[in-house]
């Protein structure tokens, strides 16, 4: 989505560098101010493999096909003795106005392994995302644009003390401080 005044667009690049901080630019390092280090675990989905294409049903009602639904999510190797909680970020980092973050999903339980399609844990929490919703944004590129979109999920040490439509900011960088293990899975929509 295109920002239509500066404030947002100052707003998503900050979410930008802290989703940076959260991702990193591999799997493994330390977390934020903690010194611990982030164990890798896997992330797939029955809907689509990882560096693929997302099945239109995932993306935006614009297009054909469209349903908006999220995507079945399983993971495994999470550190099990840390472990408390997870969290999802999706983002696209291919938008004209830089990365957007299209869903923050905080206090999924820590014993659970999976999302199933459509549907929200039940006591996990939405943060705002880019366009300060708590909701997830589906795929929708532009018409002749190919974007990738990172589901990154993080095992967290701890249930993370936000509120429903906490500040994506906050968000991101309490994820950053809790964070004991990371996966991603990516999936591609739109014109090739």
């Amino acid at each position: 989505m295109k920002s239509t005044s500066r404030r947002p667009h100052v707003a998503a690049a900050a979410a930008v560098a802290l989703a940076g901080a959260v991702t990193g630019c591999g799997l493994t390092g330390h977390a934020t101010g903690t010194g611990v280090d982030i164990a890798e675990f896997t992330v797939t989905s029955p809907a689509f493999h990882d560096g693929k294409d997302l099945p239109a049903r995932f993306a935006c009602p614009a297009y054909p096909g469209g349903q908006g639904r999220t995507p079945p999510l399983r993971w495994s190797g999470a550190p099990s003795q840390t472990t408390k909680a997870f969290a999802i970020v999706v983002d696209n980092p291919d938008g004209s106005d830089g990365a957007f973050v299209n869903w923050v999903l905080v206090n999924i339980d820590g014993t659970t392994n999976e999302l199933v399609e459509g549907a929200r844990p039940e006591k996990a929490v939405e943060a705002l995302n880019t366009s300060k919703k708590t909701a997830y944004v589906p795929p929708c590129p532009p018409k002749g644009e190919r974007h990738r979109y990172r589901f990154t999920l993080y095992a967290l040490d701890e249930r993370l003390p936000l509120q429903q439509g906490a500040p994506l900011k906050e968000a991101l960088r309490t994820i950053a401080e809790h964070t004991v293990g990371r996966g991603r899975i990516t999936g591609n929509f739109g014109t090739r």
